[in-house]
Parts: structure tokens; C-alpha cells; sequence
């Protein structure tokens, strides 16, 4: 199994900069997101760097049970993974900044200390581990 990304080549998040509060975002300009539920979304965090891949910005939302995980724009066109739902253009997601400590929202890998997203193909394998699925490659 390969995964895909190479930290250095990977661009910072430019709208972390400007968060000071939880603010609805637009998906699909600087980056589509990917809802899992929260556990195998903690798990898929924990395989990929493990595997020492790069892991973007991942919100954890407490009162849904769920993760999102920030991936390149144009990824939810082209998404395809049971138990997933792809969120790019026409969507919106609550971010919070980075550090952020409140009871409801948190980051499992946090914008500033991440690249900008995680690689779909990346993500592919590791939500099909986290889910303990068979992994073609």
C-alpha cells in the first residue's frame, strides 16, 4: 500500500490566518471536506500518520458524532466511498480556529500545524482501514 502525499509539497491553509471564531465556510473554493462518523474519522487520522502521510485539517463535531476532513477543492466531485459524504461546491462547514477548546467543535489535526488538506487518495485508503475494509491496491 502507498499513500500518495509528500508533507513538503503540500500548501499551508491560507483562511486559518484570519479565524478568531467558529465561522461558516464556503466548500468547494479553498478546499472540499469529507464527513465520516468521528470514530473511524479518529481512527483514519491515527493510520495515516502512522504511515507517516500528511493529514489536513480533520474538524471533529461532539454533537453529531462526526469528522470532516478538509481535502483538495474538487475532490467531492469525484468521490465515491460508502459510509462518506463528499461536501464541495453548495456546501458549507463551520470551522473553528486553530486551538480552538470548545465543547462542541475540536480539530483532531489541527490547520496550523497541518498542511492545507489531506490527499484524497490518502484518505481513500486509510477511511477503507479505519473501517477495517479489504484494501485493493
Amino acid at each position: 500500500m502507498v499513500l500518495h502525499a509528500h508533507p513538503s509539497h503540500l500548501p499551508r491553509s491560507t483562511w486559518v490566518r484570519r479565524l478568531i471564531e467558529p465561522t461558516l465556510f464556503a466548500a468547494g473554493e479553498d478546499w472540499d471536506a469529507i464527513r465520516v462518523e468521528a470514530g473511524v474519522g479518529v481512527r483514519a487520522v491515527r493510520f495515516l500518520k502512522a504511515c507517516g502521510a500528511p493529514v489536513g485539517p480533520v474538524l471533529h463535531d461532539q454533537t453529531s458524532g462526526r469528522a470532516y476532513f478538509l481535502t483538495p477543492p474538487g475532490t467531492a466531485r469525484r468521490w465515491q466511498q460508502d459510509h462518506t459524504q463528499a461536501l464541495g461546491e453548495g456546501s458549507w462547514v463551520v470551522l473553528i480556529p486553530p486551538g480552538w477548546e470548545g465543547e462542541l467543535l475540536c480539530w483532531v489535526s489541527d490547520p496550523a500545524d497541518s498542511p492545507a488538506y489531506t490527499a484524497a487518495a490518502d484518505l481513500t485508503i486509510a477511511l477503507a482501514a479505519a473501517a477495517g475494509e479489504e484494501i485493493d491496491q
